[in-house]
């Protein structure tokens, strides 16, 4: 069966102050970086497809992904080829389900090539608190794989409605420019964690492959004792779990592109590896997905 394949990938990373410094900045980098990384050109991305979350003045029409297609030059003058492009709005699985979308447009022949970005900034003058999201920015480009074992194998989400109000977040309007709020339960974690308890190891049985099977887990990044606990809960062994919280805070969307950029060059993703990619979201949200270099 055709499966897609990682092509390139860019990042912006937290820490790296841009000129402007906004998502949109951001997300731009991540896509340059992307396509210098590979041999296609801006014309050859037929689908783009934006995750971020948090964006500059908190827009939420016209799509945000318009405003990335035009400054990465995807097509934007309706000559010839064209790009589609859209945001996907799921919290922290907005990559993973943005992925998801992406393979499956390749696997059935409907785009050769098609890019995800995300970028996370709060431009509020004033962030509240409880907003501790790094800035960052990340861009991926998947095409169909050449080779039948190469590729995203498979996706698994799982909802879990009776936990949806543990992570709440909406923007107030009545503050001027509008204020981000954040709720978040301190039973977050823990459920999150027993909910990928629940949904890996089944995924896992279902494709025919045992914890020791899996070479690196590249998840959200919630916390420092989040990511300490997934090794527990996943049955993968922990030293294979790419930790990011030593490095900067939670970038929420972007989290598991920066945790596959960092396992890319600490060179852990040769060939034959598999790697298993964790999402947790507001919802309560679980995704996986696993990919075999």
């Amino acid at each position: 069966m055709l499966r897609s394949r990682i092509v390139s990938l860019g990042v912006s990373l937290p820490g790296r102050r841009l000129f402007r410094d906004s998502s949109l900045d951001h997300a731009v980098r991540a896509g340059r970086d992307a396509l210098a990384h590979t041999t296609y050109w801006p014309a050859d991305i037929e689908l783009l497809i934006n995750a971020g979350v948090h964006r500059d003045k908190h827009y939420a029409e016209p799509a945000f992904a318009c405003f990335i297609q035009r400054e990465l030059g995807l097509n934007i003058d309706f000559q010839g080829r064209q790009t589609f492009s859209y945001d996907l709005i799921d919290g922290a699985m907005g990559v993973l389900n943005a992925l998801d979308t992406l393979d499956a447009h390749i696997r059935t022949g409907r785009v050769e090539v098609g890019m995800a970005v995300a970028s996370e900034v709060n431009t509020d003058r004033h962030p509240r608190p409880e907003y501790r999201t790094a800035r960052s920015g990340a861009a991926i480009i998947l095409d169909a794989s050449p080779e039948a074992a190469v590729g995203f194998r498979s996706f698994r989400f799982r909802t879990f409605p009776e936990h949806a109000g543990l992570y709440e977040s909406y923007v107030d309007l009545s503050v001027k420019r509008g204020c981000l709020h954040i709720d978040r339960s301190p039973d977050f974690e823990g459920t999150a964690l027993a909910a990928i308890g629940e949904t890996v190891p089944e995924f896992l049985r279902d494709e025919g492959l045992s914890p020791g099977d899996i070479d690196l887990v590249l998840p959200s990044q919630v916390s420092r004792s989040f990511v300490a606990e997934l090794g527990k809960h996943t049955g993968v062994p922990q030293d294979r779990v790419i930790d990011l919280t030593g490095d900067f805070p939670d970038t929420h969307s972007t989290a598991p592109l920066l945790a596959l950029d960092k396992a890319m060059k600490a060179g852990l993703t040769g060939k034959g590896k598999r790697a298993l990619f964790v999402g947790i979201g507001a919802g309560l949200n679980v995704g996986a997905a696993i990919y075999e270099f």
